[in-house]
This record gives C-alpha cells, sequence and structure tokens, in this order.
C-alpha cells in the first residue's frame, strides 16, 4: 500500500467548494485552528531564539577582540569569544541533531554554519593581511595583476609561485568585479569555507549516510584545529581543501554508479577536480591521491568489496587514482621540480628529532610551552585527542554490529567506509609528532585531511549517543546525558582551536615582537613605504623575517631567503671587528643585493615564533634561553665602510652596501656618509600618526 491513494483524497478535497458550516463545524474549525496556531508560534518563538543566540555570538566575538586589542593576554577576552562561539555552535547544532528537522532545513544550517564559521577570521583582519602566508598570497596575486602573466617569483614563499590557483582564481574576481585583492580574496575565501562544509556533508551522504547523520559529521569535521583560523586564511589549503574533499564527492559517487546511470559524469568531475586541486597546493594534491589510493586498494579487497560489479568498480577506482597521480606528478616534474624537497624536511626531520627524544640523545618539544591561552584552553586541547579516540571506538564497534547483522554487506559501500576510518585513525599517530619542533607543524597541517575519515568514523557513534540519550525514560537522567553530550562538544570545540594556531594569531593585541601577526606597526609601513618612494621596488634587500614580510609585500622588494647554503643572518652575527665570512659577502655582491634592514629590537628581545629568520635555522641564530643572539652586535654596521645608513627611524635602520670586490673585508671605524653628493645619511626619529 502506497501514500498515493491518500495523496489524491486531499487533492481532492480541497478542490471542493466550500459548504456553509453549522454552529458544531464551527467549533471543531475554531479549535483545529488554534491547534495549528500553537506549532506555529513555537517555531517562530525557536526562529526568534535562534537568531538572537547567532547576533549575540557575533557581538560576543567582538567584544572579545575589542578587549584583546589593548592586552597582551586577557582571560577575559578568551571567556568573551568562546561564550560566543558556543552562542553560535550549539543551538546549530541542537537544531540539525533533531529528529523533526527536515531535510531541507538541515541543508539550510549547515550552509548558515559555513558562513557563520568564517565570522571569527573576518573579524580578525578584514581590511588587510596579516598571516605570514597571507601576505606571500597577496603578493602572488599582485604580480599576475600587474605583469598579466602566472608563475612571477615570490620571494616571501618561493614554491607558491609554481601552485597558481588560488591568486588566478582571485586576480579573475577582481578583473570580473574591480574589488581590490583583499576583498576579492575575502570573498572567495568566504564561498571556499562555506562550500567546505557543504562538501563534508555531501560526502557523508555519498557514503550511504542518511541526511542528519552527514550533517551531523559536518559539524563534527569543523572541530578540527585547521577548521576556523588555519583553512581560512588567504592561503591555497584554503581553497585546496575543498576541491579535495568535493573531488572525493565525485570520485565516490562515480563508484557507486552503474554505466549509463551518471558514472562518466561523476569520473569527469573527479578529474576536473583533481587537477584543480593539483594546481592549487602541493600537500592536498598529494594526500589527494594518497587517499584515492586507498579507497583504490580497499575496493580491490574481496572481503570487503565483493558484489555486484566489484571488479569494474575497483578498475574505475584505480583508473582514476593513477589518472590523479599521473597529474600530480606531471605537474611536480615540469611545473614545480622543488615541491619534494620542500616538503621531504618536515616528515624526515620530525622523524629523527623523535628518535633522539625516545633515545634520549635529544629533548622533546615541550607543548604550549611560550602559549597565551590559558590553562583551560590548553587542557582541553588535550581532550580533544581523547573523545576523539573514543569516538573512534564506538564507531568501529557500530561498523563491526553493522557487518553481524547483515546491515553492511560486503561490497561497495563497506570497503568505502574501512577506507575513510583507516584515514581517520591516521589521526591517532600524527599526534606523536607534535613533540617534535621539526615535525609540528607538518602534524597539525595532516589534521585537516585525517579528520575528513575521522568526522565520518565518528559520526555514527555521535548520532547513536544522541538517540540512547534521548530514549533514556527517566527525565533527569536524559538531560544530565544531552548535557554530557553538549559539555563534549563543548571541550572539543575549544580544544580543537586551541591545538592549531598560537592565540596571538587568533587574537588581536599589541605589539608581540617576534608574532607574524602581531609585529606589523604604522612604524614599519612607514619605513616601507618611505623605501619605496625613494629607491623605487624590485630591490634586493636582506632583512629579518618580520621586517621582510611587510617589504617584501606591500613594499614589493626582493627579500633574501635565509638558508644554510645563504645565511644571511652571518651578517648580525659578526661580532664587532671580526670578518665576516668572505663566501657570503661575495655572494651578496653577485647577487645584487644592495641594502641591509636592521631592527634594534632583534638586539634585545626574543621573538614570539622563536625565529629571526626561517625555522630552519641553526641554533646559533636562535634565541639562547632569554638572550639574542645579536645582543651587542648590530652596531657594528655603523662602523663598517661598506654600509652606509640612508634611514633610522625609532627602531628600523636601513644600509646602503656598496660591498668591494674583494672577498676579505674588513671593520674601518669611520662615520658613514652617503656616497654620490656626499650629504649626512638620514638621521632622527621618524614621527608616525597611527
Amino acid at each position: 500500500m502506497t501514500a498515493t491513494p491518500y495523496e489524491r483524497q486531499l487533492v481532492s478535497n480541497s478542490d471542493r467548494e466550500p459548504s456553509v458550516p453549522n454552529s458544531r463545524d464551527t467549533s471543531r474549525a475554531r479549535d483545529a485552528h488554534h491547534s495549528r496556531l500553537a506549532p506555529n508560534m513555537s517555531i517562530y518563538l525557536l526562529a526568534a531564539a535562534f537568531a538572537v543566540c547567532e547576533v549575540a555570538g557575533v557581538a560576543a566575538v567582538v567584544r572579545a577582540y575589542q578587549i584583546a586589542q589593548s592586552t597582551v593576554s586577557s582571560t577575559s577576552a578568551f571567556a568573551w569569544f568562546w561564550t560566543g562561539m558556543l552562542l553560535v555552535e550549539l543551538p546549530l547544532t541542537g537544531l540539525i541533531a533533531r529528529r523533526a528537522t527536515s531535510r531541507n532545513m538541515r541543508i539550510a544550517l549547515i550552509t548558515f554554519y559555513g558562513f557563520v564559521s568564517y565570522a571569527p577570521k573576518l573579524l580578525r583582519n578584514p581590511a588587510s593581511p596579516i598571516y605570514h602566508d597571507e601576505y606571500a598570497h597577496w603578493l602572488a596575486t599582485y604580480e599576475i595583476l600587474t605583469t598579466g602573466k602566472l608563475f612571477q617569483p615570490n620571494t616571501l614563499i618561493p614554491i607558491i609561485s609554481r601552485y597558481p590557483g588560488l591568486h588566478a582564481a582571485t586576480a579573475a574576481l577582481v578583473h570580473a568585479t574591480g574589488l581590490t585583492i583583499w576583498s576579492a580574496a575575502t570573498l572567495l575565501l568566504i564561498l571556499f569555507h562555506a562550500t567546505l562544509v557543504l562538501g563534508i556533508a555531501a560526502l557523508a551522504q555519498a557514503l550511504g549516510f542518511n541526511n542528519r547523520m552527514a550533517s551531523l559529521i559536518a559539524i563534527l569535521y569543523a572541530l578540527n584545529s585547521s577548521f576556523l583560523y588555519f583553512d581560512t586564511q588567504y592561503a591555497y589549503e584554503s581553497m585546496a581543501i575543498t576541491l579535495l574533499v568535493w573531488t572525493l564527492v565525485a570520485y565516490v559517487r562515480a563508484i557507486r554508479s552503474q554505466p549509463g546511470q551518471g558514472q562518466a559524469a561523476w569520473s569527469v568531475l573527479t578529474v576536473v577536480l583533481s587537477v584543480g586541486t593539483v594546481i592549487t597546493h602541493h600537500l592536498s594534491a598529494l594526500t589527494l591521491a594518497l587517499i584515492m589510493a586507498l579507497v583504490a586498494l580497499a575496493m580491490s579487497l574481496p572481503w570487503l568489496a565483493r558484489g555486484a560489479g566489484w571488479g569494474r568498480a575497483a578498475g574505475l577506482a584505480w583508473g582514476l587514482t593513477l589518472t590523479t597521480t599521473l597529474i600530480a606528478g606531471a605537474w611536480f616534474h615540469f611545473v614545480a621540480p622543488t615541491t619534494l624537497s620542500y616538503l621531504s624536511p618536515y616528515l624526515g626531520e620530525g622523524f629523527s628529532e623523535l628518535m633522539q627524544a625516545a633515545e634520549g640523545s635529544g629533548g622533546a618539544r615541550q607543548l604550549f610551552g611560550a602559549s597565551l591561552s590559558p590553562w583551560w584552553e590548553q587542557k582541553a586541547a588535550y581532550a580533544v585527542t581523547v573523545l576523539a579516540l573514543f569516538l573512534a571506538v564506538a564507531g568501529l564497534l557500530l561498523i563491526r554490529a553493522w557487518i553481524r547483522d547483515g546491515r553492511l554487506p560486503p561490497g561497495r559501500r563497506r570497503a568505502l567506509l574501512f577506507a575513510f576510518a583507516v584515514l581517520g585513525l591516521v589521526y591517532f599517530p600524527s599526534t606523536v609528532f607534535i613533540l617534535s619542533a621539526s615535525g609540528a607543524e607538518g602534524a597539525r597541517r595532516s589534521w585537516a585531511f585525517s579528520w575528513i575519515g575521522l568526522s565520518m568514523l565518528a559520526g555514527p557513534a555521535a548520532v547513536w549517543l544522541i538517540d540512547w540519550a534521548g530514549r533514556s525514560t527517566h527525565r533527569y537522567r536524559r538531560v544530565g546525558l544531552r548535557a554530557g553530550l553538549f559539555a563534549a562538544l563543548v571541550i572539543a570545540l575549544i580544544g580543537g582551536t586551541a591545538a592549531g594556531l598560537e592565540a596571538a594569531y587568533r587574537f588581536p593585541g599589541p605589539f608581540l615582537y617576534g608574532s607574524d601577526a602581531r609585529s606589523v606597526t604604522p612604524e614599519l609601513l612607514a619605513t616601507s613605504q618611505w623605501f619605496s618612494a625613494r629607491f623605487g621596488t624590485g630591490n634586493s634587500i636582506v632583512a629579518d623575517r618580520y621586517t621582510g614580510l611587510v617589504f617584501g609585500s606591500f613594499g614589493l622588494q626582493k627579500i633574501a631567503a635565509s638558508s644554510a647554503g645563504f645565511p644571511v643572518y652571518d651578517l648580525y652575527l659578526a661580532k664587532t671587528g671580526s670578518t665576516i665570512d668572505s663566501v657570503l659577502l661575495d655572494d651578496l655582491k653577485l647577487s645584487g643585493y644592495d641594502y641591509l634592514i636592521v631592527d634594534a629590537r632583534m638586539a634585545v628581545d626574543v621573538p614570539e615564533l622563536g625565529v629571526y629568520f626561517t625555522p630552519n635555522d641553526p641554533a646559533s641564530a636562535r634565541p639562547q634561553g632569554n638572550q639574542s643572539p645579536f645582543y651587542g652586535r648590530l652596531s657594528k654596521f655603523n662602523t663598517i665602510d661598506w654600509a652606509v645608513k640612508v634611514f633610522q627611524s625609532d627602531n628600523y635602520s636601513v644600509y646602503r652596501l656598496n660591498l668591494p670586490a674583494s672577498s676579505q673585508v674588513s671593520y674601518q671605524q669611520q662615520p658613514p656618509t652617503s656616497p654620490g653628493d656626499g650629504r649626512k645619511a638620514l638621521q632622527g626619529n621618524l614621527t608616525v600618526t597611527p
């Protein structure tokens, strides 16, 4: 029996002419009207309460940033921020988890969450870049717009010039709309972020989960450490992670589709999206190929995938995987040949440091060693891994139960779930690399990918727990269980974010030396503007990491990349009266480096990030406890005859390098003068109006 006869009856009844009611009919109609009015009123009240929570949540985040502006670190700023985020998150999660919520409403709620979860980053820097990578990507986009060509050199992060997907998309939007680079970038990032959340839900549904479970899986994925800040910055992963997820959606759909029923279309879409991923971000391209290979391998195991047409599906999976791998390999070989050498040190050095720590020959990295986060944020970060492990184990037990009772027979869905479960379990061994200074960055970046699988594994367990709490016959027990689940969500949200970027990145505040997000001052901006106006753009400059960000991006100068083969930090480390490495001076001269910038704070301050130039610099160029290695060594530039001071402000000194042809250069005690007309170099303080 179907509902069709009843539907027809309802339609026919609705088309009839209304009859004149008697008094009894009128009374019944009035009662029916009031019974319909009450649910409508409750819906309106629920919608109003939801809107108030969302607006109040965003307002609380704004208040947190206002408090943080005037303090290095304030507990009240963190309290306001998380109060706001909980007001945003909890009502959304509660509505999505309700069985009564319709499918279309869940889609709307997930879409809304994608937009509103971008608010913290949008409010953090709405007008210009502040993160290290953002300056480099802004510069790459500017170069495309001004030259009309891709693959322009980038001295801040050289590798990104080989991956122009994000920059080309931004430049195209600028051309189409007339927006500024940053406005176009922000618009794109908001769209990518919202589409990422929808993509996770779409992937979950492609794996066979219903709408309710898929929506909750999307919320769980949003708890990973990269979601709120790292993958919302203007950088290539923010675009590539979205492309990767939708590539997997098309890939899974192609595997599960039948020939002639959209399989060819899904396969073509998989290849197109994989090309977009490859040309946008190296790590995302490699990870995509590995995930697809994992899925193809699972599809090839008979005890997992054997079923109708499983051989053909496995062949298609391997074919699409091979295509993506060949595309990525061709790009790495012909367009970006330095990719593997750029990525390899993160894993190799990280593993080596872990082995040294285990053997006792080296020390492990101290977690939250110089963090500005309050203690409860740090404790929540540790608790996230425990909660994730609990849900992962529960998810594995559920999958085993489905297999035993026949709800998950051998076939494509079982193989796909197995592959994504393995992907999710990779998260747990990766957390060990946080104890390594070299491996910590790579470990954090991997979580945005491993949490795709982890959320698929934890989602069914979370839904089962919610339903189990709702089935409790005792009211207080039911309320207590639900409160416990919400408390776990609160801990996961706070801890997941705290395990990602440092608080100095997440919160505004006063100047903090050695923090990419807090080291840009009006003085630095004005110095860069003066330099560009006086000497033009495109000059080759030696500078520290934080000065170089502004001079290399907004100032359009070429900044020296410090490395073992080009140790520019030795210029700063040399003691007064000693001879600077002749090979370095020859390299500077041959490479055309004409200017040196010195930040006087390098001699006395320890950088928040612990590095003055790059994370790969040797120990001699790193802080020695609480003392700078450059203490007492920067004034020497005022006594070198080939370093002529041309500018000085409160903290910055700019020197013109007139390096001689001879390799052996010694110090000569004489006051510097400007070449040419013999006038003295610019002296005095630079006055800047904030």
